[in-house]
């Protein structure tokens, strides 16, 4: 093999090392902004190292056949020196801009996503479920007086068979009063939302 090679090889093996603490860097800047979880450290570390080992093994084989020698480790030794060295610190800075910015990107499109999608969605449930509850109450006001009008002409046979649905009336009355509940809560939020009061609210001062 001749020096040219070797050389080369050398270079090759100088531009791993600067690879190798490039990813390194940027791979702990990430762990630090992104708040990766401490079990998944090791397992992290332990692909990084077995995919800087295939890297490297193939750019070998692109220059010197794979033949591993001293004289490649000494290349990947001052190419990794050389990095940490003169880039590192810039480098760190850089990923940890990078991903703040990306982190603060990410935020402002959850809101700008949950403002114009899940905000909207989660007021349109909520009124049909309102909705699909007044039509049960009305349903069952009805319902229940239509019941009392066909038992009131039976008289006393009547009036018993209207006291064994008092557990009906009850839970109905139940139903109406969460009901009441949630309209007004419903208006509550919608006033505060207009940041207006009710009118029906305030009082004339001069009375």
């Amino acid at each position: 093999m001749n020096a040219a090679v070797h050389w080369s090889t050398i270079g090759a093996m100088m531009l791993c090392g600067l690879g190798m603490g490039t990813v390194f860097d940027i791979y702990r800047a990430a762990a630090t902004r992104l708040r990766f979880r401490r079990w998944l450290l090791p397992a992290i570390d332990l692909l990084y190292w077995i995919a800087a080992t295939l890297v490297v093994f193939r750019i070998l084989l692109g220059v010197n056949y794979g033949e591993v020698r001293l004289y490649v480790f000494l290349g990947i030794g001052i190419g990794v020196c050389a990095y940490f060295g003169l880039f590192s610190s810039h480098v760190l800075r850089a990923a940890g801009w990078i991903f703040e910015t990306l982190r603060k990107l990410g935020l402002l499109l959850w809101r700008i996503v949950r403002l114009l999608l899940v905000i909207p969605l989660t007021w349109i449930v909520r009124t049909l479920a309102s909705l699909l509850d007044a039509v049960f109450v009305v349903t069952a006001a009805l319902l229940l007086w239509l019941v009392k009008l066909l038992l009131r002409p039976l008289g006393p046979p009547g009036r018993w068979l209207w006291d064994r649905l008092l557990p009906v009336r009850r839970q109905f009355n139940r139903t109406r009063q969460w009901f009441q509940r949630a309209a007004g809560r419903v208006k509550e939020v919608w006033r505060v939302l207009r940041g207006t009061d009710d009118p029906a609210d305030k009082s004339d001062p001069d009375e």
